[in-house]
C-alpha cells in the first residue's frame, strides 16, 4: 500500500510538471475524481489560459458543469474569450444545458492582462524588442524584462498563448520557446530555410505561428509564407504573399493578417521604405492588397483594440493593446529611463505612466545542444 502511495504522488508531480493545452482537461477531470488539490490547480490554470484553444474541442464540449464552472470563476484572461467558451459550451447540448446559462454568467471572471515588455538581444546592440500582454493587474505594473544570452542577434519573435517564441541568433533559422510560467527554454523545429527580419504573428484560434515575408542571407527580400503548427511541432510552406517585403508590422484580425509597411522593392531592385497594407487571410491561404496606403513609410509597429488597429510609426516604439487601452513604450526602455503613453480609445484620453522594472526573463548561457542534421554551419554571433 505503502508503494502504491508514493508511486501516485510521483505520478502527480509529474503531471503537474508536465500539463499542457492537449490534455489540461482530462488531467483535470483525473485530479478531480482522486481529490488532488495541487494536480487540479495545475490543470486549471492551463484550461484558463487556453481557453481560445480548448473550447472547440471535444473535451471541452463534454466537460462537466462544475468543472466550467470552477474554471470561469477562477479569473480568466479576456484575451481567451470565456463568453464565447460558455456559449460554445451550451450550444453543444442546448436542451440540457440551457438551465446552466445564467449560473455560469453570473460566476464568470474575467480579468484584464498586465503588460511586459521584452528586450531580446545584448544591451548595446540589441536587433529585436517586442511587446506582448501577459497577466493581468489594475495598478498599470509594467515590467521590462532581462535579456536572454540563449538567443541574440534575434530576428522576429512573437507571444503565443502563455509562451514566447523567438527566431534567430547564431542560426538565423532556429526557433526557440519559452515557457513563461516556468520561465524554461525549449529549442523548437528550426524554420525551412534562413530568415532575417521576417514577421510572426500568432494565430490562436489555429495554434499556428506564421512566419511572413523578410530578407534571405543574400539580402534578397522575400515573399514567403509559412505556418508553425505547435502541437505537431512543424512547419508548412502555404501560398506566398502578392509582393515581398521585410520588416512589417504584423497583425491578426477577423483571420485576416494585415501585414504593414516595411520596405519592399523599388523599379530599379533596390529597396525603400513601404506604404503597403498587405492581407493574408488565414481561411483561404490567398493574399491581396488594399487599394490605399498607409499615410507613413517604413517600419513601424501595430496593436489591435477591439476591431481597430492602432499603428505606431516612431522610432523604435512598440505598441501593446492590454486592459481595453493602447499602451506606447518608448525607445529608452532601460533601467531608470522608461515610461509608457497609455492611450484609452473610449475616452479618448492619454496618459504618461512609469514603467515598473523586474527581470522576468533572467536567462543564464548554458552550453549548446548538439546541431541537428539539417542546420547549417554556425556563423560568428
Amino acid at each position: 500500500m505503502y508503494q502504491l502511495t508514493a508511486l501516485f504522488e510521483e505520478c502527480s508531480r509529474f503531471l503537474s510538471r508536465t500539463v499542457e493545452v492537449k490534455n489540461c482537461l482530462q488531467v483535470m477531470w483525473l485530479a478531480d475524481r482522486h481529490s488532488d488539490q495541487e494536480l487540479y490547480t495545475a490543470a486549471k490554470h492551463c484550461a484558463k489560459i487556453h481557453l481560445v484553444q480548448l473550447h472547440q474541442t471535444e473535451e471541452f464540449a463534454n466537460l462537466p458543469f462544475c468543472l466550467l464552472l470552477d474554471i470561469i470563476k477562477d479569473g480568466v484572461p479576456c484575451s481567451q474569450n470565456p463568453t464565447v467558451a460558455i456559449e460554445s459550451w451550451i450550444n453543444h447540448n442546448k436542451v440540457e444545458r440551457e438551465e446552466f446559462s445564467s449560473v455560469l454568467r453570473e460566476n464568470l471572471k474575467e480579468i484584464g492582462e498586465n503588460v511586459h515588455i521584452y528586450l531580446i538581444g545584448k544591451e548595446e546592440t540589441r536587433t529585436h524588442s517586442l511587446a506582448v500582454s501577459l497577466h493581468c493587474d489594475e495598478d498599470d505594473a509594467i515590467s521590462v524584462s532581462g535579456q536572454n544570452s540563449l538567443c541574440h542577434q534575434i530576428t522576429a519573435a512573437c507571444k503565443h498563448g502563455p509562451d514566447l517564441y523567438v527566431v534567430g541568433g547564431s542560426i538565423p533559422r532556429r526557433m526557440w520557446k519559452c515557457n513563461m510560467h516556468t520561465m524554461d527554454w525549449e529549442r523548437c523545429a528550426p524554420l525551412p530555410r534562413d530568415r532575417l527580419h521576417h514577421t510572426m504573428v500568432s494565430v490562436l484560434s489555429d495554434d499556428v505561428i506564421y512566419s511572413l515575408g523578410g530578407k534571405t542571407l543574400q539580402d534578397t527580400l522575400s515573399n514567403a509564407v509559412i505556418y508553425y503548427t505547435v502541437k505537431d511541432n512543424m512547419w508548412t510552406e502555404t501560398s506566398p504573399l502578392d509582393t515581398a517585403v521585410s520588416g512589417s508590422a504584423g497583425v491578426i484580425l477577423g483571420g485576416i493578417i494585415y501585414l504593414l509597411g516595411g520596405e519592399e522593392n523599388d523599379m530599379d531592385f533596390f529597396t525603400k521604405p513601404s506604404r503597403m497594407i498587405q492581407c493574408f487571410d488565414t481561411v483561404t491561404q490567398k493574399c491581396h492588397i488594399k487599394s490605399y496606403m498607409l499615410p507613413f513609410d517604413g517600419c513601424m509597429h501595430a496593436a489591435v483594440h477591439m476591431d481597430v488597429i492602432f499603428i505606431v510609426a516612431e522610432g523604435d516604439c512598440l505598441v501593446a493593446s492590454c486592459n481595453g487601452c493602447i499602451y506606447v513604450f518608448r525607445d529608452k526602455c532601460k533601467k531608470g529611463d522608461a515610461n509608457a503613453l497609455k492611450f484609452n480609445p473610449a475616452t479618448s484620453r492619454l496618459e504618461l505612466i512609469q514603467c515598473m522594472f523586474k527581470a522576468v526573463l533572467e536567462v543564464k548561457e548554458r552550453k549548446r545542444p548538439q546541431s541537428d542534421p539539417t542546420d547549417v554551419k554556425e556563423a560568428q554571433d
